[in-house]
């Protein structure tokens, strides 16, 4: 996947957080193929050879957006998840990250760009590849690893990584498609804390088979 280029002065780093912030609301507004770089340069107040000396493409800023909601919900690496990796306890830790997630998916832009993404994808797979790679592969990939650490050595990375894919289905379920076609409200703080709960007892359950295997 593309980088994004270093930033440089706070002067710079400024104005690559602008052009960010333009451009994931134009995203959100029109779509990814009518959204340019010229309407995202003006948005943000910025040249266009500006927008460019920040972000290589079209692609990497979409996908920078993606990711920059992920990590606004600590939900992108390995390194954010490390906080809940501390727990000694693999229920407590995916509560802790699956409270994230549920928060992260109901957020109301993320409902718009799951639902620009699959109004898009028919015409254009390449847009929902952009926002997968940046997205769910990214917290998947993440979630998999501390599950593997948490693991001590007595689970294969392989394990790990399908108990992440099943973690999210459940934390998912069918709340999110009623979330998505609008038919289910956002969840409050305690419906999380019951959902998560469930879900996470249910993996937790697979963890220790896996593990005494």
């Amino acid at each position: 996947m593309p980088q994004i280029k270093k930033q440089g002065r706070p002067k710079s780093e400024e104005k690559s957080r602008l052009i960010l912030q333009a451009a994931s609301r134009l995203f959100l507004k029109d779509g990814f193929t009518k959204t340019s770089m010229d309407g995202i340069a003006k948005a943000s107040g910025v040249s266009k050879q500006t927008v460019y000396s920040h972000f290589d493409s079209k692609d990497v800023l979409f996908q920078s957006a993606i990711s920059s909601k992920c990590r606004a919900y600590q939900l992108d690496t390995p390194e954010a998840f490390e906080p809940a990796s501390h727990e000694t306890d693999i229920t407590e830790c995916l509560h802790k990250i699956g409270r994230q997630y549920i928060r992260l998916i109901q957020d109301p832009e993320t409902v718009g760009i799951f639902r620009v993404i699959i109004a898009e994808a028919v015409n254009n797979a390449h847009v929902a590849s952009l926002f997968y790679q940046a997205g769910p592969k990214r917290s998947l990939d993440a979630l998999g690893h501390t599950i593997w650490q948490l693991g001590k050595g007595d689970i294969t990375q392989e394990k790990a990584n399908q108990l992440a894919i099943d973690y999210c289905a459940l934390l998912k379920g069918e709340f999110h498609t009623m979330l998505l076609c609008g038919i289910h409200p956002a969840m409050n703080d305690k419906h999380i804390h019951e959902h998560v709960g469930q879900a996470a007892e249910k993996i937790a359950v697979l963890f220790a088979h896996y593990r005494n295997k």
